[in-house]
């Protein structure tokens, strides 16, 4: 274990030269993944989400995978919201070569009937099932944030009536492929929630530029179609331009349609 982490050393944030200060680009370390690579995992994934928080568009996860031979560090990877998008742009091609990663995707509509727990555990789950399709299936997972959204709770004697938990349960039936009586029914597996996880661990932060540059690049594609709402440039989210246009021509398909939108009853039953 020690000589594992003398392999890197964190960089430090500034550099007093001649009287000039030089800011170093922080990079997100691998740490936490070493601690279960030491403990006898052999294949870590990090997640992050992206589009939490927008009024249209997909919620999208990450997925980034690492093994017990990838044990270098991805300098200038750090949380993909403290990286312009023309550096997350240009790490997509060295993430390829470092890690093997999937994004998973949810619809607007299917947020709509879900609700947001669901639908990121939904798109989670359609990247993990990705991966595993390419014969790569995390033994644990290192997740951002303080709540662990991915690992189902426990079932209770409602489940089987409740029209959300089965419409979720038939999707996922979906996404994995369950006619098959051999293929699995879902990841499952330890979870380790890390509070600004995006920044520190390299894992996660790979999941979060990956998904970062693959959602805005949707939404962007989705613009050309609705120039009026401004998605080149809000992705989604609720921009002074974005609400002002949703009042003015009312909601898209591509809004959620359950959320709080600035519109009108009318406008509502249209979309």
């Amino acid at each position: 274990t020690r000589c594992l982490y003398k392999r890197y050393q964190a960089p430090r944030p500034l550099v007093f030269s001649r009287g000039k200060i030089r800011l170093h680009m922080h990079s997100a370390n691998i740490e936490y993944e070493q601690k279960l690579f030491t403990a006898g995992y052999r294949l870590i994934a990090g997640l992050d989400e992206v589009g939490r928080g927008a009024l249209a568009g997909p919620v999208s996860v990450g997925v980034a995978v690492l093994d017990q031979q990838n044990q270098q560090i991805l300098e200038g990877l750090t949380d993909s919201k403290a990286l312009t998008p023309k550096r997350r742009e240009a790490l997509i091609p060295r993430i390829q070569k470092w890690c093997s990663y999937a994004i998973g995707h949810t619809t607007p509509a299917e947020i709509d009937v879900l609700g947001m727990t669901y639908a990121l555990r939904l798109a989670a789950q359609r990247a993990l099932a990705d991966l595993a399709h390419r014969g790569l299936y995390p033994e644990a997972v290192l997740l951002d944030g303080k709540h662990d959204w991915l690992s189902p709770q426990p079932a209770n004697l409602l489940d089987s009536i409740d029209p959300v938990y089965r419409r979720y349960e038939d999707l996922l039936h979906r996404v994995w492929h369950s006619d098959d009586s051999n293929a699995r029914k879902g990841w499952s597996g330890p979870v380790t929630t890390i509070i600004k996880g995006d920044y520190q661990c390299a894992s996660i932060a790979a999941a979060s530029v990956v998904a970062k540059v693959d959602r805005d690049a949707f939404m962007e594609s989705l613009s050309a179609e609705n120039p009026h709402y401004g998605w080149a440039k809000n992705k989604g989210y609720g921009s002074v331009v974005h609400r002002q246009a949703i009042s003015e021509y009312g909601p898209s398909v591509y809004h959620r349609l359950s959320w709080s939108l600035p519109t009108t009853e009318e406008q509502l039953m249209n979309a």
